[in-house]
């Protein structure tokens, strides 16, 4: 294996791994997230897993050395920034994604997509580093021209590159921007009542997918060449619902951090953690006493679960079942998160 080129590989990789076994396949995806998963069962499906792990540790050895080789020519390496390393986890949460991508794309007939798969690869790793280094500096207290340029250079990267994939189309053109407005609306409305209250809504969770949208452009993307253009704002919809519930997970996690900066996320609604940090206590205090309300928890769990639910609805009248097992591994996600790492038995 030429690791420098691994971008172009990713896509045969997994397909020679789908298609050694698919229901091994999508067993070894689903079998780490079961609550009532055998030694067996795991020992059976370790091969499969084992490797899909591989794959993704090597792709991500391969975005830092392709950043790293974009960026050195300006003088730095962004893969030492701080305000991308916070962001690891984007990258993590999206090799899944696209190796769903590619099963998608070849179970519904993108073989020239497929084909250049590397070059897609690459478009989005600019985008998930020009996003994630965006976020961090509208977030952060230091500001950075620089860091803030280069997460723009890095976006602008990402569109040519994706529209180069797919074609610079009205339908194509339209679609990008609404998730780059998407994006930017919810980041400004967040900025704006930092420190003075949530920016979403109790009964609108699906706001809480807008930002992360970007990370699914490949297959909205998609859509006009499958003939597909009148499901657009269909599709939008499934991919906020179960973004929806993958941010929320990430904002669980980050409670504390968010805190720190007078960020209330979806987490904090209906809650005392407004008047708190405002008196001055602690942001671990506050995360610690939300985190440990069962009733908040159980609540915000079944507004996840209907998120999903929701977006398996929709996605059976679009008759795409493939798609739908992103969405089966996400309320698998889900349920793990819940019950080994909040104790909450669901």
């Amino acid at each position: 294996m030429n690791e420098p080129h691994f971008f172009d590989e990713f896509a045969s990789r997994i397909l020679r791994l789908y298609h050694g076994g698919k229901e091994d396949f999508w067993n070894a995806v689903m079998t780490p997230f079961l609550s009532d998963a055998t030694i067996l069962a795991k020992w059976k499906n370790r091969k499969v897993g084992l490797e899909l792990l591989n794959i993704f540790k090597t792709v991500d050895r391969e975005r830092k050395r392709f950043l790293t080789e974009y960026t050195l020519p300006l003088g730095f390496d962004v893969s030492r920034w701080q305000s991308l390393n916070k962001k690891d986890e984007y990258f993590k949460d999206a090799y899944p994604v696209y190796a769903f991508l590619v099963i998608w794309m070849e179970e519904v007939g993108l073989a020239d997509n497929l084909n250049a798969f590397g070059d897609l690869l690459r478009a989005v790793v600019y985008g998930i580093a020009g996003y994630g280094i965006l976020d961090v500096q509208v977030d952060g207290g230091r500001f950075s021209p620089v860091e803030l340029l280069t997460a723009h250079k890095l976006i602008a990267e990402y569109e040519a590159g994706i529209l180069r994939h797919f074609g610079t189309t009205e339908v194509n053109l339209n679609i990008l921007h609404r998730i780059r407005a998407q994006f930017l609306d919810a980041e400004i409305k967040e900025k704006m009542l930092r420190g003075q209250s949530s920016p979403y809504e109790k009964d609108k969770p699906i706001e809480c997918g807008f930002k992360a949208a970007h990370l699914l452009t490949p297959f909205m993307l998609s859509l006009e060449r499958l003939g597909k253009s009148d499901a657009i704002d269909a599709y939008f919809e499934v991919f906020f619902l179960f973004g929806a519930v993958i941010q929320i997970i990430d904002d669980l996690k980050d409670l504390e951090e968010d805190l720190s900066i007078g960020h209330f996320t979806y987490i904090t609604i209906d809650s005392d953690a407004v008047t708190l940090y405002q008196k001055g206590h602690k942001p671990g205090e506050i995360a610690k006493k939300l985190l440990k309300d069962e009733r908040r928890l159980k609540t915000i769990h079944a507004a996840c679960k209907q998120l999903l639910a929701e977006a398996n609805r929709i996605l059976q009248a679009l008759n795409d079942p493939f798609l739908a097992r992103i969405v089966d591994v996400t309320e698998l996600r889900l349920d793990a998160y819940f019950r080994r790492d909040l104790k909450l038995p669901v």
